[in-house]
């Protein structure tokens, strides 16, 4: 699975190499898609127990017929919308008081359920405001709404998330 996603960060820039479909799926109409999403997982780390979460592009999913720096930041904006909804996430993790919680797992389950429906409606309405890219002007109020959410949640950036108990 390594080679096949891409975790967001903010020095990787989508390029044509991370888009490996052969072909759309959604017909030839279709310049370019991502297939994103949030991936919330738990490991050890130095013998306590951490969760993550991840913003993920999954290369070989994704579609891109043409190269063009504007389709490019379209399906990069689709990207930051995935890691804006990640950093929700953390910060919905975060904030939440666990001391009282027996299941864990079952609440951070509801938790990433909820910003998952919000992530896809977010994701849809960018590409309703924006007709799929179409509209420029509308485009570049989504770079500009995104960068200052994205800055606004700049404390939540980091993929791992203590869960404190």
């Amino acid at each position: 699975m390594a080679q096949d996603t891409l975790v967001w960060s903010k020095d990787s820039l989508l390029n044509k190499e991370h888009f490996k479909a052969k072909r759309s799926r959604y017909g030839n109409d279709v310049p370019a898609y991502t297939v994103t999403f949030i991936y919330l997982y738990q490991k050890e780390n130095n013998g306590q127990r951490m969760f993550y979460v991840e913003a993920i592009l999954l290369k070989s999913q994704s579609y891109m017929k043409v190269e063009t720096p504007y389709l490019l930041k379209h399906e990069q904006l689709h990207f930051d919308i995935c890691e804006l909804n990640a950093r929700r996430l953390r910060q919905k993790i975060s904030l939440k008081d666990f001391t009282k919680v027996k299941d864990v797992v079952a609440v951070l389950n509801k938790l990433y359920d909820k910003t998952n429906e919000e992530y896809r409606k977010d994701e849809q309405r960018f590409d309703e405001d924006t007709q799929h890219g179409i509209n420029a002007a509308k485009q570049q109020v989504w770079i500009e709404s995104i960068a200052k959410q994205m800055t606004e949640l700049e404390e939540y950036s980091s993929t791992e998330v203590n869960v404190v108990r």
